[in-house]
């Protein structure tokens, strides 16, 4: 089932920094959500409309407990939009992306920290950068991963959410009254012009309604989709051997910004013992925070450091083939914590000299 998700009002999402009011004045928000919101507010829609279910919520019969998040996107102008992968980078102004003119090249260890043998350089040899909080739609994606562009257009989220501060301040539950130094900002955000869409399996909801997302609360409305969100895995040649996994939602990986299952010593692993792969460079933004507070314990929940989307990994098989890696990886939330909840949705991109 695929929903567009549309705010009534100004939204707030909690970045991983705690926020304790009186110690701190500001609460920083970003955008767009953690899964884990979205899968959150989903389950919330639905025993909103389940009532009588409620008590078997966090049970052994709980009937969300089969819920799956498959895709989150953005819905801009009629057409689906993803997170701008992050070895896409720009040459020459702000709405034209150059892709695919970042080469694999050896590493020279000597000059570099990196612990991977390849790194990403420009083959122009030019000044670039990456360009943050972009999207890139989804026809182009799908032309990204085959390696059949060499530019396209972005959208930047800037346009498209902005951001609103808004001033509260403490009260006390016993009188009603402000409590002197607790006055504090969150950092909201507004849509113009921007949905989210969510495509998920293991619940039902109605074919439209209301349900909250987010901080506080907030009211958005929903309403089912009749659109394909599928974005086909490309074909690849005989004798393949190298291709890109490129992360559309956050990933959490216990070792950091490398999976658990590949060898920290020599970047080789085995993945659900199907394919061995050789690790040969990334593209990783700097991480983001995951938390989240249990109303059910009343407390916070563990925080993790995530791979952010729009990270990239280059590989190589070293014993299987790309049939058995596209069934394992495309379109498949590759996250070691909170995979159903829709973190580390993954898919499998060409890149430049791929047989070798």
């Amino acid at each position: 089932m695929i929903i567009k998700i549309d705010p009534l009002d100004t939204l707030f999402f909690r970045d991983g920094k705690p926020f304790t009011m009186g110690e701190e004045t500001w609460a920083n928000g970003v955008f767009p959500p953690y899964p884990s919101a979205v899968y959150g507010a989903l389950r919330s829609a639905y025993f909103s409309n389940h009532p009588n279910e409620i008590e078997k919520a966090n049970t052994n019969t709980d009937p969300t407990k089969g819920l799956k998040i498959k895709g989150i996107y953005f819905f801009l102008g009629n057409a689906l939009y993803l997170p701008l992968p992050l070895d896409c980078v720009n040459y020459d102004n702000k709405r034209t992306i150059k892709v695919e003119m970042l080469s694999l090249e050896k590493n020279d260890k000597n000059l570099s920290s990196c612990p991977t043998n390849f790194i990403l350089k420009s083959i122009e040899k030019k000044e670039v950068e990456n360009e943050p909080n972009s999207l890139v739609r989804s026809s182009m994606f799908k032309s990204y991963l085959s390696h059949s562009v060499s530019s396209f257009s972005i959208q930047t989220l800037d346009r498209y959410v902005l951001s609103e501060s808004k001033i509260g301040i403490g009260k006390s539950r016993e009188t009603g009254t402000s409590e002197e130094g607790k006055l504090y900002r969150v950092d909201m955000r507004r849509l113009k012009g921007i949905s989210l869409l969510v495509d998920f399996e293991g619940i039902d909801l109605p074919s439209e309604g209301m349900m909250k997302l987010g901080g506080e609360g907030r009211a958005v409305s929903f309403s089912k989709m009749s659109i394909s969100a599928e974005v086909n895995s490309p074909e690849f040649e005989d004798g393949e051997r190298r291709f890109k996994i490129v992360l559309s939602t956050p990933a959490i990986f216990k070792n950091g910004w490398i999976p658990v299952w590949i060898n920290e010593e020599n970047l080789v692993g085995n993945y659900q013992q199907e394919v061995k792969l050789k690790l040969l460079t990334a593209a990783v933004g700097k991480p983001v925070f995951v938390g989240g507070f249990d109303m059910r314990e009343r407390k916070p929940k563990p925080m993790y450091r995530a791979v952010p989307a729009g990270s990239v990994y280059y590989f190589e098989i070293a014993d299987g083939d790309m049939n058995t890696v596209k069934r394992l990886f495309h379109k498949k939330a590759i996250s070691e914590t909170y995979p159903e909840q829709g973190f580390g949705i993954a898919y499998v991109g060409k890149i430049q000299g791929g047989q070798k």
